[in-house]
């Protein structure tokens, strides 16, 4: 038994198929099941139901634990390894989520490359929840995501508070709104009847509204739902409806937006519940790669100084 082998056998278990874990893993799907029935031999019990599925047996699952165990230790030790040895290369896994990467990755990767020219990076764009799987499963090294991160003995880092905002196009804004003073809090009534184009039930953004609008008694009408943030952002700014925008996606990807000549008009919706914060984190325990270090450093100072305003 050696370390190949127990990466060949999650991949199996995970895959449920040794069709899908050979692609996966770029060997023969031959090769593959001679390591699977060696182990099994070596162990002296049946690790799949062959029926259908590759799915583990009892034993299998008892495997899968231990299995990911030993495969995070080998992992340390190419870590530490690789940075006690001069001149050697190491490597960075990065998990984020596809707007978070988009909106901040552009502001640490570049800096950070240029300063660690010999680590090589690897970046996974996925939900919240696969981050979290990944970081449980250690497919990733840290990742940068929403808090809470649910991930145990996760070591969690805020790094930057946003808020959310009301992104109206100026005709229902000024139809609802009139010409509103600065400062002025605004009264989310005064949308009643107009068109929304929000996000479907259970991404972040839109359960922290539906949270915001049932703590207010206001009920939107919703006259369209969408998976994806930037496809309401620009449905809203075509004038189809109001929408919800997290403000850090408008400082990165929408600067231009933000003048009297845009489409929009922006409001910050008031109270705690709609701050959400963004944090980096990695597994507490065990080592730590100096690379995966200075990018937590990095992702710290680099929001700091593109997102001042929301800075943790």
């Amino acid at each position: 038994m050696n370390f190949r082998t127990l990466q060949y056998f999650l991949t199996v278990a995970e895959e449920r198929s040794i069709t899908r874990a050979a692609k996966k893993l770029y060997i023969s799907q031959q090769s593959l099941s001679s390591h699977i029935a060696k182990l099994e031999e070596e162990l002296g019990v049946q690790l799949f139901d062959r029926a259908g599925e590759m799915r583990p047996t009892y034993a299998g699952e008892r495997l899968m634990l231990m299995a990911g165990r030993v495969c995070a230790l080998e992992q340390e030790i190419r870590l530490e390894t690789a940075d006690l040895s001069s001149g050697r290369r190491s490597r960075l896994r990065i998990g984020a989520t596809f707007t978070c990467g988009l909106a901040v990755l552009p502001h640490i990767l570049p800096e950070f490359s240029a300063g660690h020219p010999d680590t090589e990076i690897s970046l996974m764009e996925g939900s919240s929840a696969e981050l979290n799987e990944w970081l449980r499963a250690g497919k990733i090294d840290v990742m940068i995501s929403y808090a809470p991160v649910p991930t145990p003995g996760a070591k969690v880092t805020p790094i930057l508070r946003e808020r959310l905002l009301l992104a109206c196009p100026r005709e229902i804004s000024r139809s609802a709104f009139g010409e509103r003073r600065e400062g002025e809090e605004l009264d989310i009534s005064r949308l009643a009847g107009k068109p929304f184009v929000l996000l479907k039930t259970g991404n972040r953004v839109r359960s922290m509204f539906d949270a915001y609008t049932a703590g207010v008694k206001f009920l939107p009408n919703i006259i369209l739902e969408a998976d994806n943030v930037e496809t309401t952002y620009a449905l809203a700014a075509r004038g189809m409806g109001v929408t919800v925008y997290p403000e850090m996606f408008l400082h990165s990807l929408h600067r231009a937006d933000m003048g009297s000549s845009s489409p929009l008009e922006f409001f910050p919706l008031p109270g705690e519940s709609t701050v959400g914060t963004l944090a980096v984190a990695y597994p507490e325990g065990g080592y730590h790669s100096r690379a995966l270090m200075d990018f937590a450093e990095a992702c710290r100072s680099a929001t700091a100084r593109y997102f001042p305003e929301g800075a943790v």
